[in-house]
């Protein structure tokens, strides 16, 4: 029976079962164990994701550091070929200007000599001028120039013949060559020489193997054979390719 005036709450009766109880636990127990394992391998799989990610990053970096030293290497090898090429072509020049210079040399003597009073060695004023000598692809052969050249201009054509040996080393012994030994062009060993002006011998020459040239010895002559001039050169540095 209800008091008059107080505050009536609803009650609900509800019945107690053990065994609802004891599942519920049960279930949270299992839902912790399954975790567990579910926690542990998902955290080893982000921890190698993040792994591999490290890794490919690293990879990345090092593949740009090896791509960079490659291109300097590449440069650094670029400009000692730049270099190394310069110091060629500087050498060639300055054996070419020295050449030119022996030349120059070589006609002033001439010109020395057809101004002595008396003097008919040499009426014409025959003189050599450059002689080059550079280096083929192929080992012990070279190209060659001469140039045969008459200071006195105003005297008639000269005919006559070149005599032009090579002297050098081979195996620690002296030897001698002619020109037509070693050159196609050549077929004998005196030269038909026929010049106005000058005249320039060029061709392509091959040396015996271990054969080293040391000088050239040059003789022109006139048609019946008398020597009027002897000149000994020696043999370009130019030719000898640097190590």
């Amino acid at each position: 029976m209800a008091v008059k005036g107080s505050k009536f709450t609803p009650m609900r009766v509800i019945s107690h079962s053990p065994r609802a109880a004891f599942l519920r636990v049960l279930a949270l127990v299992l839902a912790f164990l399954v975790s567990l394992p579910v926690s542990f391998f998902a955290g080893v799989y982000w921890a190698q994701q993040k792994q591999h990610s490290l890794e490919q990053n690293v990879d990345q970096e090092h593949q740009k550091v090896v791509a960079g030293l490659s291109q300097e290497l590449t440069q650094l090898r670029t400009n000692v070929e730049v270099d190394r090429q310069s110091m060629e072509d500087l050498r060639q020049l300055v054996m070419t200007q020295k050449a030119q210079l022996n030349a120059s040399e070589r006609d002033l003597r001439v010109y020395k000599d057809l101004l002595s009073p008396g003097a008919k060695g040499n009426p014409l004023g025959i003189s050599f001028g450059v002689f080059t000598v550079v280096p083929v692809k192929e080992s012990g052969h070279f190209n060659y120039s001469l140039t045969v050249q008459k200071l006195a201009t105003k005297e008639a054509d000269f005919s006559g013949f070149l005599e032009f040996r090579i002297i050098g080393q081979q195996a620690g012994k002296s030897l001698q060559l002619s020109l037509y030994q070693v050159s196609s062009q050549v077929t004998e060993p005196s030269i038909p020489l026929s010049l106005k002006y000058f005249q320039t011998l060029e061709g392509e020459l091959a040396l015996p193997q271990d054969f080293v040239p040391q000088t050239v010895e040059l003789v022109v002559k006139t048609e019946d054979k008398r020597a009027i001039i002897t000149s000994e050169l020696d043999w370009p540095a130019s030719s000898f390719k640097p190590k």
